[in-house]
């Protein structure tokens, strides 16, 4: 069987639906082609203003994987305890919870939302959200968030690794991990999570400071910073599904 694919990889939608179309039809990217496989490093909601849309896309693609990211994890907190919290504020939750519940769902004198007769798009988020991964792998990448967990150097240590640490390698900042070394055994590793333009925190050589993909030794940064550029990297691979 030939598990050879095109794998157009994303991250960090963060809302932004039209951005994704757009930046993946330039890349040449065909959902009806079997040979076409796209990767996603989570952070689809939050933000911008199309969660709706970014959600209906993800839902209807059949080739394809979707890793979790911490904003996936802020919004199931909030779906299971119907509470929302200050940093909810702060990291644009509550333009995905208008979206997806209505604007007059969330009681602002204590926080709360009312899910009544929003049961279905309740159950709608979490299945799209339990369909998520820690990581994926292909045969010569691995796929992150945010970064390995902590000790991480192989592919079979990142299969033992518990949920905690999957926690917090999603929150980690490859920016602050990343010391210039191959992070894991005999793979290149992807990940999102951080702009790629603050590749100049670990390559003072580096001139450019825009939405550019970073490549590092053996790890490469994708996250474009998209609510503030305005743009979103695809990186084209050609690999071999496992």
């Amino acid at each position: 069987m030939d598990k050879s694919r095109r794998i157009f990889v994303v991250s960090d939608i963060h809302g932004h639906y039209t951005l994704l179309k757009d930046a993946l039809d330039k890349a040449g990217f065909d959902k009806d082609n079997e040979k076409h496989f796209l990767v996603c490093c989570g952070d689809y909601f939050d933000r911008g203003t199309e969660n709706f849309q970014v959600l209906q896309f993800f839902e209807r693609l059949k080739n394809r994987a979707l890793l979790m990211g911490n904003h996936e994890e802020l919004l199931l907190k909030v779906l299971q305890t119907g509470k929302v919290l200050p940093h909810n504020y702060i990291n644009g939750t509550m333009q995905t919870l208008a979206e997806f519940f209505g604007k007059y769902s969330i009681d602002p004198v204590d926080d709360s939302i009312d899910f009544s007769g929003k049961t279905r798009m309740v159950e709608r988020v979490c299945e799209f959200i339990d369909d998520t991964m820690d990581y994926f792998e292909t045969e010569n990448y691995i796929f992150v968030h945010g970064w390995l967990p902590e000790g991480a150097k192989t592919a079979q240590d990142l299969k033992s690794a518990n949920e905690e640490a999957w926690k917090k390698a999603r929150w980690a900042k490859w920016t602050e991990k990343y010391d210039g070394k191959s992070p894991i055994e005999g793979k290149t590793l992807v990940c999102g999570h951080m702009p790629a333009f603050f590749a100049k925190r670990v390559d003072p050589s580096r001139s450019d400071e825009n939405a550019n993909i970073f490549y590092g030794n053996g790890m490469i940064a994708i996250d474009a910073g998209t609510f503030d550029t305005k743009h979103i990297n695809v990186l084209v691979l050609e690999d071999n599904l496992l």
